[in-house]
């Protein structure tokens, strides 16, 4: 039996390697996010292990309490390096500075680094132990100089000798002469910001340096074990002391989390296309046993038995998993090398590395290969063993649905399974928690899906008939003959489509959310701000300012700006819950505030009173007419009314109140936010440069414009829905191998009925157009049942997650209609060699074949 199996491999090869290419393509994925991640990690650990390169020692202060960052950073005494000093084993000391520091750029801007501040670190006296190396000019060695890295340098087109200009504590200007350029190597931790080497004076006096952030030490006759048993006995007890292998084990750990949200999102992806991918195995295997159960009820009729037959299917089974999965491990160093790509796209910067190729990958793509594929042949094979000899050996017909009672089975099936996911899905709709229902309607759409795919071998028949009644009118035989072939084997067309089902769902799930994102978050932005600018204090990472009140008052004489707000935040506590504070003044209110409210009226905010957003969790449960306790950061204490309402959240605070409360809750700060409308008839490119006129003397203070955050909206989702469809396509690609298959394989079936039509009068290029038809009719039932699933959950998602702030739903009906046609077209350019060899057959050959 073994050596008849491996005979039929052989005989059928072609059709063997053409089954494997799905799962070469699921273990392509699988292999490929495992190795990325490997490589990733180990790219990361030789990064950022680097930063502690020729340290055994490290002292660093003890963490924030709770965790969280406080206004002032624990930092270590300067007293710490002659403490190290007197540790008998320790060879060099050093202490390392790092604070905040603005970089003003050569048109005196603030240097915005992406969003991250810049930094200022101290120089060090022992080059073993800095952590950057020198590349042009050299160290800072006295006031006033200052060393740049040299990605800065190159952007802002600094040179040494050059004057750079940083502000200190109190947003004063500082020159500083350009002494030299440093790098950090492999170890990029300042690689998105700005970073300047001072001398621990002007640490101190420029950025307000007070102690050391880590001070370093090498070993000197002693183990690294030994060295850190002995400073921690002079060491104050809550300092934190590690020796250098266990600092750069937790560096690299840190850097390491930067990709475990895209390896996450990629084995997710992974898994869909392994699924996609059982679809596509099993439905052709249950088509090569049909096709060839003369062939197994004569083996048999030989004297083989119910568990030769099976056996022999699974071994088929096993071999084609086992070439796939050796395959996609090949597919997976060219995916792994392609993601790299992708991360660096999305933001995830990766330095290079050469691929890591470890003993897992290669272990689960061989197991994932024979696996699923052993067990999508599974079924088929109990259905081969359970053929009787002579009744095999007769004509049979197409294989259809099942008798009444396998279909009663099958719809109490599907019911039970799609009460329990429109339950979930129920529950998800209503629950107050809006990620816990986000996670239950995920959940229940999943298992609806189910329900549908379980259902989808009594309804693509009629739904095949309804596409191709219309075409077939229109075109006539060919057409019509498409659409007969199509509803011939309901269940596995059903197969065929479900696979794609699956993909086009997916997307269409995923295109309504994003557009519902990108709707829901401008009509907040416009509804909550009619304002054309948003002016506000930059992050410089040293403490929080305000707008200075210079900047309040020119902006306010600018003939070109029609109106100026100013907005005033506190973090405070209502009802022992935290929320931020938020007071207009009373002009803003009037003229640049149009809150839709949901109860109360904004004209009814006065003193004591307070108008609630819901959209923050401890406003939800407050109605009209509620007593609450506000307590500010400064100890000051109001108890208001609730006079109104507002749906979602605002940059103006969680719970807002009137200007003369805010000042009695905090009589001292100044302004948070300045809102701004241009005059009427003022261009915006003309508005614009007047803010930026107005601002001129003041670096610290950014401007945000309504019409770049709107765009800047647009372009986070439009990359979104490019990702969802990178990682996608593979899934896609699989189905329509699926497709190509069941072209293929029912090519092979039909010789004769193709030859028989031929005959009868049917030209080479109208058998081509029936098939391509057949394939354009499956691919636009399941691109239709998945585009009409993905929808309905799409919006049911939407709902949920943004209950709070009541979303504006958006259906993309030209995105849609655009993937129901990319998966038609794909489709028919799948089946075009099949058809092509169809096409190509002799008709006497044909005939003749038995």
């Amino acid at each position: 039996m073994l050596r008849t199996t491996l005979a039929g491999l052989r005989a059928r090869r072609w059709r063997m390697i053409a089954t494997a290419l799905a799962i070469v393509l699921g273990v392509g994925f699988v292999a490929g996010a495992l190795v990325f991640g490997d490589t990733a990690k180990a790219a990361l650990y030789d990064q950022y292990a680097r930063a502690a390169q020729n340290i055994d020692l490290s002292v660093q202060p003890p963490p924030a309490a709770g965790g969280e960052k406080s206004a002032v950073d624990p930092v270590l005494p300067l007293s710490t390096v002659e403490q190290l000093r007197s540790v008998i084993g320790v060879g060099a000391v050093a202490g390392r500075m790092s604070e905040p520091l603005p970089l003003l750029d050569r048109n005196g801007r603030l240097v915005s680094n992406f969003g991250q501040p810049g930094v200022a670190l101290s120089t060090g006296d022992d080059p073993r132990l800095r952590g950057y190396d020198l590349t042009a000019g050299r160290a800072p060695t006295a006031a006033g100089e200052a060393a740049l890295d040299e990605a800065s340098a190159q952007r802002l087109r600094y040179t040494v000798g050059d004057r750079i200009v940083v502000l200190d504590t109190a947003q004063q200007r500082h020159e500083l002469r350009l002494v030299g350029l440093v790098g950090f190597g492999a170890a990029k931790e300042y690689a998105d910001r700005s970073a300047v080497v001072l001398t621990e004076v002007d640490l101190t006096t420029i950025a307000g340096a007070r102690g050391y952030r880590e001070v370093v030490a090498t070993v000197s006759g002693a183990t690294q074990a030994d060295l850190r048993s002995r400073a921690r006995a002079v060491l104050p007890a809550d300092a934190v002391v590690k020796t250098g292998d266990q600092r750069r084990h937790d560096i690299a750990t840190a850097a390491v989390h930067e990709v475990d949200t895209f390896l996450t999102v990629l084995q997710i992806f992974a898994g869909i296309a392994v699924v996609v991918s059982a679809f596509v195995i099993a439905n052709t295997f249950n088509i090569l046993i049909a096709q060839r159960l003369r062939e197994l009820a004569l083996l048999r009729c030989v004297g083989g038995s119910r568990g030769q037959v099976l056996g022999s299917v699974l071994v088929e089974a096993a071999a084609v998993g086992l070439v796939g999965g050796i395959a996609g491990l090949g597919l997976g160093l060219a995916v792994a090398y392609g993601m790299f790509s992708g991360a660096n796209a999305l933001g995830a910067a990766l330095p290079s590395h050469p691929l890591v190729l470890t003993a897992t990958p290669v272990v689960v793509a061989v197991a994932v290969g024979l696996l699923v594929t052993a067990a999508a042949a599974l079924v088929p094979a109990i259905r081969a063993g359970r053929v009787p000899p002579l009744a095999a050996l007769r004509a049979v017909p197409a294989a259809r649905v099942g008798s009444r009672r396998s279909r009663i089975v099958l719809i109490v099936v599907v019911l039970l399974t799609a009460a329990a996911g429109i339950a979930l899905t129920v529950r998800g709709e209503q629950s107050s928690d809006s990620k816990l229902g986000t996670l239950q309607v995920v959940a229940g759409g999943i298992i609806a899906f189910l329900a549908v795919v379980l259902l989808s071998p009594l309804y693509v028949g009629p739904l095949i008939a309804a596409l191709g009644w219309l075409p077939g009118r229109i075109f006539g035989t060919p057409v019509q003959l498409a659409t007969a072939n199509a509803r011939r084997s309901p269940g596995r067309t059903a197969t065929t489509t479900a696979a794609l089902m699956i993909g086009i769902g997916l997307m269409s799930g995923s295109v309504v959310l994003t557009a519902t994102i990108q709707a829901t978050a401008t009509a907040q932005l416009v509804s909550h701000y009619p304002v054309d600018f948003i002016v506000q204090p930059a992050d410089t990472g040293q403490r929080t300012v305000s707008v200075p009140p210079g900047a309040v008052a020119k902006l306010r004489a600018d003939r070109l700006l029609g109106a100026v707000g100013e907005v005033r935040l506190d973090l405070a506590t209502s009802n022992g819950n935290r929320t931020q504070l938020g007071s207009l003044d009373p002009a803003a209110l009037r003229s640049l505030a149009t809150f839709q409210m949901t109860a109360g009226s904004l004209g009814d905010l006065r003193p004591g009173t307070a108008i609630l957003f819901t959209g923050a969790g401890e406003n939800k449960a407050h109605r009209l007419g509620d007593r609450i306790v506000v307590v500010s950061s400064v100890g000051k204490r109001l108890d208001l009314t609730v006079v109104g309402l507002i749906a979602g959240t605002a940059r103006t605070g969680d719970t807002l109140i009137s200007w003369d409360d805010f000042a009695t809750l905090r009589p001292t700060g100044g302004d948070d936010l300045v809102l701004i409308k241009a005059a009427a008839g003022v261009p915006p490119a003309a508005s614009r440069n007047a803010v930026d006129a107005d601002l001129a003397d003041y670096p610290a203070v950014a401007v945000n414009s309504i019409a770049g955050w709107r765009d800047e909206i647009t372009g986070t989702v439009n990359q979104l829905i490019g990702v969802v469809a990178a990682l996608l396509a593979f899934a896609m690609l699989i189905a329509l191998i699926g497709i190509m298959n069941t072209m293929s394989l029912s090519v092979f079936e039909r010789t004769r009925e193709s030859a028989l039509v031929r005959a009868l009068g049917l030209t080479r290029g109208q058998l081509r157009v029936t098939l391509l038809a057949e394939a354009c009719l499956m691919a636009l039932v399941g691109a239709i049942v998945g585009i009409a699933f993905g929808v309905t959950y799409g919006c049911l998602t939407g709902r949920i997650m943004f209950a709070t702030i009541q979303p504006l739903i958006r259906v993309p009906y030209g995105q849609l209609l655009l993937l129901l046609a990319v998966a038609a077209f794909a489709a028919v350019l799948a089946a075009v060699l099949p058809a092509r060899r169809a096409a190509k057959a002799s008709i006497v050959t044909a005939m003749a074949e038995t």
